[in-house]
Order: C-alpha cells, then structure tokens, then sequence
C-alpha cells in the first residue's frame, strides 16, 4: 500500500495539483493532509474544492482552519497584527458555504491502521483541548517523544514547521513532510511524501514536484490582498 502525504497546503491549489499528479503517477491508494489547507496564498475556494473532489484523501484541522471554525477574535487576534486579522477574513469571504461545511467537519486527529502500522495524523503537537503546543523546529527524538507523548502510534504524521523534520527512534516515525504550498524560496517546488507499507518495516520517501510558481505569484499581485507583501516575502521568497 503507498500513501500520500502533504501538509500546509496554504491555498497553493496550483502546487496541490503538481503533487497530487506525482502521486497518481507513483500508484498511491492513499492521500492524508495534515492540515492548514487554506490561509496565506491566493486561491481558497479553489484549493478546498479540489481537495474535497478526491475520493481517497483524509484531512485533519490545522490552525488556519481554526482561524475559520473560531473566527478572527481573542486570543487570535492578540497575536495578530492588523493586516493578518484582514488577510483571514479577505480568503474566509471568498470560501462558499460548501467549502466552510467542508473544512468545519474535519477532525483535529486521525487514527488509522494500515496492514497493522498505526498511523496518527495531526497538524502538530495539540492537548485535550485542541490547543497547539510545544513548538519545537528541527526536534531531535526526545522533542518528538515529548511533542507527541499523547499520541500512541508507530507513526505520527503532522506539518505546521513549513521547513519540515524526519525524525527516527525507537520503532517509530515522526515525519513532518514540510509545507506543500509554501516553502519559502522563490522555486516553485512542492514537498510530500509516499509511505509504503505491506508485509515489511514501513518505508517513507521524501518527494517533490515542480509547479508554476510565476502564476501564483502574479495572482497575488493581481489581487494585492492584505499582507500580500508579507505573504510575497516570508511564504514564496520573494525578496
């Protein structure tokens, strides 16, 4: 069995697209996100609804869905400044009703097991209520234990750190694929993963996918939505 992997999509439907040719091409019965599908890039509507157009793909919140679910109010707001509150709510009014259905039904966890391989998909490292917590870049394993010490799994896939980790211990995975639509330098590459699992040890490979990178940038330009320079600099490496 091959599954897909993705995670921080952030509204890059265009990236979206680029990975999920690269998995049909690999045979993958199988795609999990680990959420924040919509937040920072240009296209919201459209991401969603390709995502919720395929039939093999199992998503879970990330923060940026929250952000929808809870609204832009405390404690969000106090860690946001003005043009971030306008940004979420700029991509939260073009999202149709069925795409905001869509997003509210989707879990904060996943459990599964694959041919007896526990897989545990979250966004990242989140208590009993729903909170994120304990952000760690780059962990070693003693991070990873204590990120996910709620977690009983034999892998544990998540996203949030765009820059993404694979860390390896004690009979476990902790694979945090790295952001799919933003990954902060003016490339136009998409990151994910295939796992692979039947009747051996488990094997996880680390993927890219090459996407049109220009034609993202120019809508966002073409737009100039709140904080698009931000979003230029620190999410596609625009300098």
């Amino acid at each position: 069995m091959k599954i897909g992997i993705f995670t921080d999509v952030h509204n890059n439907v265009i990236a979206l697209n680029s990975i999920l040719e690269l998995f049909k091409e690999k045979g993958c019965d199988e795609i999990l996100c680990c959420g924040d599908i919509i937040g920072i890039g240009p296209f919201p509507e459209e991401t969603v609804q390709r995502i919720k157009s395929l039939k093999n793909i199992k998503c879970v919140l990330g923060n940026h869905e929250k952000y929808l679910i809870n609204g832009i109010k405390k404690p969000y707001s106090d860690d946001m400044n003005e043009d971030e509150c306008l940004h979420h709510k700029w991509e939260h009014s073009l999202l149709s009703d069925d795409s905001k259905k869509y997003i509210k039904q989707l879990p904060y966890r996943l459990h599964l097991n694959r041919g007896g391989t526990k897989i545990s998909v979250v966004h990242y490292s989140i208590n009993e209520a729903n909170k994120y917590i304990n952000f760690t870049p780059n962990p070693s394993i003693t991070d990873c234990e204590k990120m996910f010490s709620n977690i009983e799994a034999d892998i544990i896939l998540y996203g949030h750190d765009h820059n993404g980790s694979i860390v390896y211990g004690n009979d476990k995975m902790y694979i945090n694929c790295g952001s799919l639509g933003c990954t902060s330098t003016c490339e136009g590459i998409a990151q994910g993963g295939i796992l692979t699992i039947d009747d051996k040890k488990p094997i996880f490979e680390k993927v890219f996918a090459e996407y049109d990178l220009q034609s993202v940038l120019r809508e966002v330009e073409s737009i100039k939505y709140p904080a698009y320079e931000v979003v230029n600099k620190f999410f596609y490496g625009v300098k």
